[in-house]
């Protein structure tokens, strides 16, 4: 069984673009700093709410709306500089993978399928930016706001914060299970994918030799076959996504429920006060958000590791023919090639020519 992800894979890629990479996270951390920001403020803005002050209110509604502000700003610069460098990596792979398979063999070509080289190179790369761009613009920003609002509601309340956890342990394992399922499923579905596009390739690139033997019923036979094994694939892919946010949405509910219930216990013991609990509600709600990308992300960085192991299968495959290093240096050819009674017309040689 493989234990470590094939995404490792993909560091000699990353790393010539970490300049690009470490101006986003920077600009991810203030972010992220951001958010209790504004947990703390929802809770002053409903005490003034609740005392009728206008005037606080006013100004610190004004504050808030500066905290978006600068917040989204700095968000714009986190996406735009990760889109690059994700675009960077996939643009760098495809070149040296479309070099690699210019370096193999004959023999290699042989036996591959043009349709499924195409989608490695297409479809599969593509994937693998894609994962990229969202573990840097997306899962690591939900990471660390799921770990600074966690820190700032277990400042608010620590007994709330740790009763509200006893879901997590199960939400994770289920997330983690679904996730393995997902990558089976995936690949499956990629190389029915694949295949379909191998046989396209090969029945359009041969339409004058499928029409010549009056085969099109076993052509069009053929194609209804693969293509209902990659719907079936599909399927399963999607029946499971079906089956998944149902299940831990139904989790957060449950959670959700029981923070009500002891926010009112810890209300009445006067451990909690009413604004504070309006902060701890808002924290709360900021976590639904990253909870739900992060569920959406680990499915797709299982899908995309499916693409980032066909890739490198191709990477693997080593020419049959090596140059030796010790090869001898072939010398200038003298002399010269004479060609007689030798005609590159089709005309002169029904003449007899």
């Amino acid at each position: 069984m493989k234990q470590r992800s094939s995404y490792w894979q993909l560091l000699p890629y990353i790393r010539p673009h970490w300049k690009t990479i470490t101006q986003a996270l920077t600009c991810t951390v203030g972010v992220t700093v951001f958010w209790p920001v504004q947990a703390a403020l929802a809770g002053q803005i409903a005490k003034f709410i609740g005392q009728g002050d206008i005037t606080a209110l006013a100004q610190l509604s004004g504050i808030l709306a500066l905290v978006f502000l600068i917040q989204k700003v700095l968000m714009y610069g986190q996406d735009s500089l990760m889109a690059k460098a994700a675009l960077a990596v996939a643009f760098d792979l495809r070149k040296q993978v479309y070099a690699h398979i210019q370096r193999l063999n004959l023999s290699y070509f042989e036996t591959a399928k043009t349709g499924d080289l195409t989608y490695r190179l297409t479809e599969d790369i593509d994937r693998i930016g894609e994962v990229v761009n969202k573990i840097f613009h997306d899962f690591i920003p939900c990471i660390l706001q799921l770990i600074v609002v966690f820190g700032y509601m277990i400042y608010l309340n620590w007994q709330l914060t740790l009763a509200t956890l006893v879901a997590a342990p199960l939400m994770g394992v289920l997330i983690g299970w679904f996730g393995e399922q997902m990558l089976i499923f995936s690949r499956r579905s990629q190389n029915r994918i694949s295949n379909l596009s191998a046989l396209l390739t090969e029945v359009f690139s041969g339409i004058r030799l499928v029409q010549a033997f009056a085969a099109e019923d076993y052509e069009i036979e053929r194609f209804a076959i693969e293509a209902e094994y990659n719907r079936r694939a599909k399927y399963a892919a999607e029946h499971l996504k079906a089956i998944q946010f149902p299940v831990v949405g139904f989790m957060y509910a449950m959670s959700v429920l029981l923070l009500f219930f002891l926010g009112g216990w810890q209300i009445s013991k006067n451990n909690l006060t009413g604004a504070e609990f309006v902060s701890y509600l808002a924290a709360v709600g900021l976590l639904i958000d990253p909870i739900s990308h992060i569920t959406t992300n680990y499915n797709d960085f299982k899908q995309g590791e499916a693409s980032v192991d066909r890739i490198f299968e191709v990477v693997a495959i080593q020419p049959t023919v090596m140059q030796k290093p010790d090869a001898s240096t072939l010398p200038n050819v003298t002399g010269k090639v004479e060609y007689c009674h030798v005609n590159f017309a089709y005309l002169p040689l029904l003449k007899g020519g």
